[in-house]
């Protein structure tokens, strides 16, 4: 046997050199791994004996064992229950309910597992939990197995909890309005006007407060030929906030814009009098917006009382539920096309480039149209108002 090649599998390979790498078991399992793999070479029992400094008859025991029983017998002795075939389904359910569980919980400072961390606690507390194979698993098998569950407890994924029990009947209801602003239109798109002039006009409208006016603390370097990318300083000055009040006449497709330094009732209401001025008397102006406070305000509802009763109306997103609302998708575009990355000389600049945006957009409106569920909508429902 001295220049004889000792045959293992790739697979048997695999295990072996991560047995030989790993420091969490005992030396002489890492020396026995070590052994059978330099004889797959063809090594000789003198030379594997000198490489590990150890005994000729150790090397002699370690190939006799593994002749006569196997990868096991070689590597562990006769009281250890020796490394299974295969992981057994248990290992594989402790291992995945480790993972589905809250390193917090465990005792650790993270909220999330890392691949490593979470090999590491596997290693340490599987001789514990009945599983001793586990104390010689490789990152790479608890990865793969996590993958083949499509377990993934190193992301996270947001949603929206609905948290309002009438979240169905006021999406429906949201819906319904967007039904009927479709029937408003005829089948070239154009708005169908009534006999009598009287339109429901129908604004989808929201807050996005906090607009950061950021100033460079010097000029930023514009693309070259030789640098293809604007180059900035790392260093800005703050020079305050503003809040923009926005909404989209869901007809036109015009965007409707005011910008102030608060979003307080007395804001709001000064929104709902540029709407008052910009439509015709005999319109109800009716307006789709979420729960904040400043809507339904002692100040905002003596507002709404000097107001001919059909001039607004208000459809309320439930709660956590602004994603109903078509205005959602304008801020996000408007954030990506305009705010993002954008430096100012002051604080007015930001104000008068918010404007200039909703100028720019003006001249070429879009009409939203809402797709998502309409066809649950019967029409018997989306009678105009």
């Amino acid at each position: 046997m001295k220049n004889t090649f000792l045959p293992l599998s790739d697979e048997d390979k695999k295990y072996l050199k991560s047995l030989s790498k790993t420091r969490t078991i005992q030396a002489q399992v890492v020396d026995r791994a070590r052994i059978l793999l330099y004889k797959a070479d063809g090594v000789s029992f003198d030379d594997i004996a000198a490489r590990l400094n150890i005994s000729k008859r150790t090397v002699r025991l370690c190939i006799s064992k593994f002749n006569n029983g196997g990868l096991d017998a070689a590597l562990f002795d006769a009281k250890r229950s020796g490394r299974p075939s295969e992981v057994s389904d248990d290992a594989k359910a402790w291992i995945i309910n480790l993972a589905c569980q809250r390193p917090a919980d465990l005792g650790y400072s993270q909220e999330l597992w890392t691949l490593a961390k979470l090999h590491k606690h596997i290693q340490q507390h599987a001789q514990q939990a009945g599983f001793p194979r586990l104390t010689t698993i490789t990152k790479a098998y608890v990865q793969k197995l996590l993958q083949d569950n499509q377990i993934k407890p190193f992301k996270i994924k947001y949603y929206c909890e609905k948290r309002d029990p009438d979240f169905e009947s006021k999406m429906h209801e949201v819906l319904v309005v967007y039904k009927q602003v479709e029937m408003q239109f005829d089948e070239n798109g154009n708005i169908i006007v009534p006999d009598d002039y009287k339109l429901t006009i129908t604004v989808s409208y929201d807050e996005k407060p906090g607009i950061q006016a950021i100033a460079n603390t010097s000029k930023d370097l514009r693309p070259t030929g030789d640098n293809g990318e604007v180059y900035r300083d790392y260093e800005y000055k703050r020079l305050g906030t503003v809040s923009l009040l926005a909404g989209i006449d869901l007809l036109t497709g015009e965007a409707i814009p005011l910008v102030r330094d608060t979003h307080k009732s007395s804001d709001f209401i000064d929104f709902l009098k540029i709407l008052d001025k910009k439509y015709p008397s005999q319109d109800t102006i009716r307006i789709i917006l979420d729960n904040h406070s400043a809507h339904t305000s002692k100040e905002t509802k003596r507002f709404l009382a000097t107001m001919p009763k059909d001039r607004f109306a208000f459809v309320f997103t439930p709660k956590h539920g602004s994603w109903l609302n078509m205005i959602e998708g304008f801020f996000g575009k408007m954030t990506k096309q305009m705010l993002r990355g954008i430096r100012v000389n002051s604080k007015q600049e930001l104000v008068d480039r918010i404007y200039q945006y909703f100028d720019e957009i003006n001249k070429e409106p879009v009409v939203y149209h809402w797709k998502y569920k309409m066809d649950d909508i019967e029409e018997t429902e989306s009678a105009s108002v």
